[in-house]
């Protein structure tokens, strides 16, 4: 089963693809695209494991960031740790981005990945760790978004060893083909492999 999500907000476009472990019917990650108060908030979350169990703690995940997130990333982490607690936990990396100034932070655990591209490529870094058990407290880490660009989230079921030159329409193309084609060109089969992707500017 594929999923997918978009948001438009003036000249940012948002947009998630989906794809569960092979021969699975559901996914153990998950995403939140939210925005209030001329902020946006992202996030992604891949449960450990696969099947039932994992989705299951993704769906949690997903249901306490959507109505409970904040613009503080750092203690938004800390509240999903504790909604998580006794469960086999995640991989979480949580974005806000102000859409008025463009000032973009992040704060990640576990395998999560944030990258941008265009005029200036960036890939900000995850603390190891499982929210959920235990992890250290991750640095909120910063991107600029210039005049226009692309960020991508992804779970670590999509192969982090691609660049511009194996896909080079990635700064021309619409969130959600952006997403799609992220997973379905450099997604495991063997694991769980989710994408979201934010065009930013004209």
């Amino acid at each position: 089963m594929y999923t997918k999500r978009e948001l438009n907000i003036g000249d940012m476009d948002v947009a998630s693809f989906a794809r569960p472990f092979l021969g699975e019917r559901v996914s153990g990650d998950a995403v939140v695209i939210e925005h209030r108060n001329e902020v946006l908030f992202l996030a992604i979350v891949d449960a450990l494991g696969h099947g039932l169990q994992a989705n299951a703690v993704a769906d949690r995940a997903e249901r306490f960031l959507r109505n409970d997130w904040s613009s503080d990333v750092l203690d938004t982490m800390h509240r999903l740790h504790s909604e998580l607690k006794g469960t086999i936990g995640a991989a979480v990396g949580l974005c806000v981005v102000d859409s008025v100034t463009r000032d973009l932070r992040y704060a990640g655990v576990g395998n999560t990945v944030l990258r941008t591209f265009g005029s200036q490529a960036t890939r900000l870094v995850s603390t190891d760790g499982i929210i959920g058990d235990r992890f250290r407290t991750p640095a909120v880490q910063s991107a600029p978004l210039n005049e226009s660009g692309t960020v991508l989230l992804y779970t670590d079921g999509v192969s982090d060893r691609f660049d511009l030159a194996q896909y080079p329409q990635l700064i021309y193309h619409s969130a959600s083909a952006i997403a799609r084609k992220i997973v379905e060109r450099f997604g495991k089969p063997y694991d769980d492999a989710t994408c979201m992707a934010m065009r930013y500017g004209r």
